[in-house]
């Protein structure tokens, strides 16, 4: 019986022999010991990037093998004996060929149709099954901590673009891009340190609150040597039907129990609530007799009949919380409750769902949006709402900074120098997947690009979507004068729109604002991207990107903020470069 340990090594093992990380150790950059050791000390987060796999594996019948190759001798023989039935002058022959072609084509098509999983007992061989968990473990978990080891240890400087690697930002899955953070960290240690309870991600969309939640089901937050939690991730329906998401969520932990299949008794609940959830079985029993001068006669009739009566709402939650609480310790996860948003859609959402919170054992990790948080905070002052009565902690997801976003980049990519790397960071404003968005624009220039050629590049592209996307929208306004007038500006593509229309359209000037804004910050980008850029601050990069996020919503502010960044800019002493 093969173990995960095996398939780390083996997974290791192959990660090692990448092209990409055999060009570093060649390079004596770094040893292969140094690399074996750190993706041990990783161990448990590379595992847990390949559950999916390994579940599959280990759901493949050891037998499937025997059997298909027996099915094949079966095929393979049939021709053979046929073929003797019309040589041989005994006539049985054809006859027992024919019996055995009839016999494996049904059993082929029983396998294949009726079998629940047939196709899968067939085709999956557990050399295939484990062969697909080791590679999906080498390239989630192994490449991206051998990668972080090697950037780690060289850090690359430079405004010239040198040839790198780039296959790790166009594959794989969220799961490689998740970097660690301290609203994860958070997270786990509620989870470890309460018996059950309920918890809220808030941030902005797309802060990485759904990649979150599905490293935390994967287990990248688990302690190593301890059970694995039963896992289930959702994601809440825009239009709610409180009595329809429950019986989702209900089904979606069978499932999950049916797929683990450690415990029996477990897994015929679970198969057994699938089907309560679509019907009520009902039986019926009939007995008849007749007597008469030619004997007796007694008749028994049994029937089974499925019938479509829905368990009420109070029912379907009293099975679904006295199931779940004989499963132990159970992480469900409601993703996308944000796009419901504060309103009395999302709080009646809540109240519902509050009957299936206080569950012991059971965690309920929910995306929720920014409002949501405000009216949490506000329970401290005595405002309380229905945030504050569903969740015990509410934690936020905040905006990548730029140490986080570099070593995000260094799971995905070896030798990218900061200063690109910086470049790619403020383009995204801080969210980690414009970040790989940004990074992969950077790196489709070819080898030898300099840092402003980049620059330039990235600020004209989108130039263009921002003029593009303003005249889109203006087409749909009903202000003949202000339309044209911002129209012919944009076609010239211009560098300063804030003096171009002063009419009386709100609606023109909000888009004409907009626009500004975002031309105003790729100029900036432009002026600090130099090819003399020898060094990057935190400070200045978080600001810049802080800028970013605000240029898109609020351009006033981000007009603001780019000047008062562009000041201090000017005004900063021009770097000592430091003794070689």
């Amino acid at each position: 019986m093969v173990d995960e340990t095996q398939v780390f090594e083996w997974a290791l093992s192959v990660g090692l022999q990448d092209n990409e990380i055999r060009r570093q150790i060649d390079a004596g950059l770094i040893t292969e010991r140094d690399l074996r050791e750190s993706a041990r000390r990783a161990q448990s987060d590379i595992l847990a990037t390949a559950r999916s796999e390994q579940e599959t594996f280990e759901a493949v019948n050891p037998f499937a093998p025997f059997v298909l190759w027996a099915a094949r001798i079966a095929v393979a023989l049939v021709p053979v004996v046929a073929g003797l039935g019309f040589v041989l002058p005994f006539g049985w022959w054809w006859i027992v060929a024919t019996v055995v072609t009839a016999l494996v084509l049904f059993f082929l098509v029983a396998v294949d149709l009726w079998i629940p999983g047939g196709k899968r007992f067939l085709a999956s061989y557990p050399n295939r099954a484990r062969a697909d968990w080791m590679f999906a473990m080498a390239e989630r978990g192994v490449l991206p901590v051998l990668r972080a080891e090697v950037n780690s240890v060289d850090v690359t400087r430079g405004t010239t673009l040198p040839f790198t690697d780039s296959k790790g930002l166009f594959g794989g899955t969220p799961l490689v891009a998740h970097q660690r953070t301290l609203a994860g960290e958070r997270l786990a240690e509620l989870v470890r340190s309460v018996n059950g309870g309920s918890f809220a991600l808030a941030g902005p969309r797309g802060v990485g609150k759904t990649n979150l939640l599905r490293a935390f089901c994967a287990g990248t937050y688990a302690v190593p040597d301890q059970p694995e939690d039963l896992t289930v991730l959702a994601s809440a329906p825009v239009e709610y039907v409180p009595r329809e998401f429950l019986l989702h969520l209900y089904a979606e932990i069978c499932r999950a129990v049916i797929a683990r299949g450690n415990a029996p008794h477990l897994v015929k609940a679970a198969k057994s609530g699938l089907v309560s959830i679509a019907y009520v079985q009902t039986r019926s029993n009939e007995v008849s007799g007749k007597y008469g001068f030619k004997g007796a006669e007694i008749s028994l009739k049994r029937g089974d009949s499925m019938a479509g009566r829905a368990p009420t709402y109070p029912e379907v939650v009293n099975d679904f919380r006295a199931f779940v609480q004989a499963l132990g310790r159970v992480v469900i996860a409601i993703d996308e409750i944000d796009r419901i948003g504060a309103g009395e859609q999302a709080r009646r959402f809540l109240s519902e769902l509050k009957a299936i919170f206080d569950i012991p054992g059971c965690y309920y990790l929910v995306s929720v949006s920014t409002e949501a948080q405000h009216d949490f905070e506000l329970s401290g002052m005595g405002l309380r709402s229905v945030f504050d009565s569903s969740f015990d902690e509410v934690i936020r997801v905040d905006y990548l900074d730029f140490d986080l976003a570099r070593r995000l980049l260094g799971r995905l990519v070896i030798g990218l120098p900061e200063q690109f790397a910086a470049l790619a960071y403020v383009f995204s404003g801080g969210l980690a997947r414009q970040l790989i968005r940004a990074a992969r624009d950077v790196l489709r220039h070819k080898e030898g690009t300099t840092l402003s050629e980049v620059a330039r590049t990235l600020a004209n592209d989108e130039l263009y979507r921002v003029c593009e996307t303003t005249s889109d929208a203006l087409t749909a306004l009903d202000d003949p004068e202000g339309v044209t007038t911002l129209l012919r500006a944009l076609m010239s593509r211009p560098v300063d729109l804030q003096g171009v229309y002063q009419g009386e359209s709100k609606a023109v000037r909000e888009l004409r604002d907009l626009a500004a804004a975002r031309i105003r910050f790729l100029e900036v980008v432009v002026e600090i991207f130099t090819d003399g850029l020898d060094e990057v601050l935190l400070d200045d990069l978080d600001a810049l990107a802080r800028a970013r996020r605000y240029v898109g919503s609020n351009p006033v502010t981000g007009l603001a903020l780019l000047e008062e960044f562009s000041a201090a800019w000017t005004a900063r002493p021009a770097p000592t470069r430091p003794p070689r």
